[in-house]
């Protein structure tokens, strides 16, 4: 089948460049300024090694380099208009000065970049403070109606000790659980929508800590018993990933496909490969309720699979800088990314009633693989509001071997970003559905899905 391959972002997509018919010779440095109209730096100046405890001149860059990136590359300061980023800088310059560790210095500017409450920006530990501090526990945690669940068990080991799906959290080192996550999490939870920052509070690191200690949380079972494990952060040997696709064949001959990546170039092969066994179903469910995004290209060339007409994706803006409009008073502007015609799959596609679950953990891609599915009216979205955070991250170095990165880019005003692409049907998660191991989500799209088979026959 035909289908647009290429980078997220693209500029090629837009812009048709005529090259010289021989290439000239690498550029000065003098040329480059002149070509470019802009100076991009130079990123061995960021290459410091990592050190238990960098030099204060060295914090100071990083911290610097920061700030800068962001004042220059963020799309969002009208929605966090409370937040006066120069005035964070300056707060922050005694902050990295106090710190007296590398990681205690990372955890100051994480926290800072937290401020910008975007999904897209934040920073990144150097890895040998990550393998050492941040080692994790192989469980999936979800809060469900402000209480937080075990909802999946990666490692047979933990199963042997006791720790099984459906187990409430109570206690974690003896604080109670949304105490710990005050204090541990939620400083570093940045994200535009308030659902996904519940996600990012919960779901991603709760247990993390350093390597070499073990974590003790006290669980409640669903008959009110209460006991304590502690949890080793060691790597465990039989940690079993989630797939990133998964298929099932329901009843009434409808198909189920589980897409929990776009962060994966297998995931386009692994779906296309049960193509065949879907199109001899009457219908499809589409499930990225755990889909935490990765590549666009992914979601939209799945979209093609779905469709026998080529579609618009997702627009977008980024922000443009004219340095002597700002001495006249216009100080900026918006650049519009317009959205380009992807190729659909007239030969190839899957023409019959398709249904999508979405819920807060479907971020990034995930946002506009909904938007799209909803924009072209492909289906139903059956679920909970997705996470709402979108913005072609640049990412750059910080002393000490960290990173960090910014958004770039956000959606043109139609509300995506800070709230989510909306369901069609909103079916909301509950402890009691979750303890029974009712899926009301999925049972309501297997509804829809049959309705709209009896409206267009199969």
């Amino acid at each position: 089948m035909t289908k647009i391959v290429l980078a997220a972002c693209a500029v090629a997509l837009f812009t048709a460049v005529r090259l010289p018919a021989q290439q000239d010779a690498t550029p000065t440095r003098a040329e480059r300024f002149e070509r470019d109209g802009i100076i991009w730096g130079s990123p061995d100046v960021w290459s410091a090694p990592y050190a238990e405890n960098l030099s204060d001149d060295l914090k100071l860059a990083g911290l610097s380099r920061l700030w800068m990136e962001v004042k220059i590359n963020f799309p969002n300061f009208g929605k966090i208009a409370e937040v006066d980023w120069d005035k964070v800088y300056v707060e922050y310059i005694a902050k990295v000065r106090a710190t007296t560790s590398t990681y205690a210095y990372y955890q100051e500017l994480q926290r800072m970049s937290a401020l910008l409450r975007d999904g897209h920006s934040g920073v990144f530990l150097p890895k040998e403070l990550t393998e050492r501090l941040e080692a994790d526990v192989p469980l999936q945690i979800e809060q469900i109606e402000q209480r937080v669940f075990v909802t999946r068990v990666a490692s047979r080991a933990l199963e042997l000790a006791g720790i099984m799906k459906g187990l409430e959290i109570v206690t974690i080192d003896g604080i109670p659980v949304h105490e710990y996550a005050a204090i541990h999490r939620r400083p570093f939870a940045s994200s535009n929508s308030p659902q996904h920052r519940e996600v990012v509070a919960f779901s991603y690191g709760l247990l993390a800590g350093p390597r070499d200690r073990p974590v003790t949380v006290q669980f409640r079972t669903a008959a009110g018993r209460l006991f304590a494990a502690a949890l080793a952060r060691t790597p465990y040997a039989d940690a079993v990933p989630i797939p990133h696709v998964e298929f099932l064949r329901l009843a009434n001959n409808l198909a189920y496909v589980a897409i929990n990546t776009f962060g994966s170039e297998d995931v386009q092969k692994e779906f296309e490969q049960y193509l065949p066994e879907i199109r001899r179903c009457d219908g499809l469910i589409i499930d990225v309720r755990q889909n935490d995004g990765g590549s666009g290209v992914l979601a939209y060339n799945i979209i093609g699979d779905l469709t026998d007409k080529p579609f618009t994706t997702s627009a977008a803006r980024t922000r443009r800088y004219t340095a002597t409009l700002r001495t006249w008073g216009q100080a900026g502007a918006w650049h519009a990314i317009p959205a380009p015609v992807w190729n659909a799959s007239p030969d190839n596609f899957f023409a019959k009633p398709v249904v999508m679950l979405i819920g807060p953990k479907a971020v990034s891609a995930t946002d506009v693989f909904a938007e799209t599915f909803q924009r072209v009216h492909r289906g139903s979205l059956v679920g909970e509001p997705t996470a709402g955070s979108i913005g072609d991250p640049l990412v750059f170095a910080l002393p000490g071997g960290g990173m960090a990165r910014v958004a770039t880019s956000t959606d043109p005003g139609g509300g995506l970003v800070g709230r989510g692409v909306l369901p069609d049907v909103q079916v909301s998660r509950t402890i009691v559905d979750f303890l029974a191991g009712r899926d009301a989500a999925l049972e309501r799209g297997i509804a829809e899905l049959r309705a709209a088979i009896a409206r267009t026959g199969p």
